[in-house]
């Protein structure tokens, strides 16, 4: 794996640094506006606690149904439908943004950290078709079609995401951050 280059390689530090900013803005900003848009998808009485992420993690067809019948009868499942259809945009974004992420820490490593950081660069990147399977799954279950295997497959590939965008954004940087403690207290 050492000689393995992270997905970005190709692009100067100094661009990378900007991509990194620029990414990570415009994802910061575009989610912002679909925690804005699903806000009327959230009605904790009728057991839709998170809006789409609901849907994104039905699990069976009878929570599915569960959700599509609350959302129908509140008239909201347009808004579900307009917000699943601008997560296409944010899938092309967040991913990038994680890659460059997990890819700067990794310049800043050596041995197996780094190995893994690269490693995480890439398959970062698989939130892209992970995402938006769940997409195309959810605007199925949204037109009607609850029925088995949608729910399933549609929570399938929503543990893959957040799984990856987990590991990406919180479990590698925490890994980081303590061999850096770590390495300071053998110092002191």
């Amino acid at each position: 794996m050492k000689d393995m280059q992270a997905p970005f390689s190709w692009i100067r530090a100094e661009r990378q640094k900007i991509l990194f900013n620029v990414f990570a803005a415009i994802s910061v900003l575009l989610m912002a506006v679909l925690y804005h848009i699903g806000k009327p998808l959230v009605i904790p009485e009728q057991g839709v606690s998170f809006g789409i992420v609901d849907m994104e993690l039905p699990v069976t067809f009878l929570r599915a149904d569960s959700i599509l019948s609350v959302w129908e009868r509140h008239g909201v499942v347009e808004l579900g439908v307009r917000q699943t259809l601008l997560d296409f945009l944010f899938l092309m974004l967040y991913p990038v943004a994680l890659s460059l992420l997990c890819m700067r820490l990794a310049k800043r490593r050596f041995g197996f950290m780094a190995s893994l950081g690269i490693a995480l660069s890439w398959v970062v990147l698989l939130c892209i078709p992970f995402d938006a399977c769940e997409n195309i799954l959810i605007l199925k279950m949204l037109g009607g079609n609850t029925s088995s295997p949608y729910p399933e497959f549609t929570t399938i590939m929503a543990v893959m995401k957040f799984s990856l965008i987990g590991c990406s954004l919180i479990g590698y940087p925490f890994l980081c951050l303590f061999q850096k403690l770590l390495k300071s207290c053998k110092t002191c």
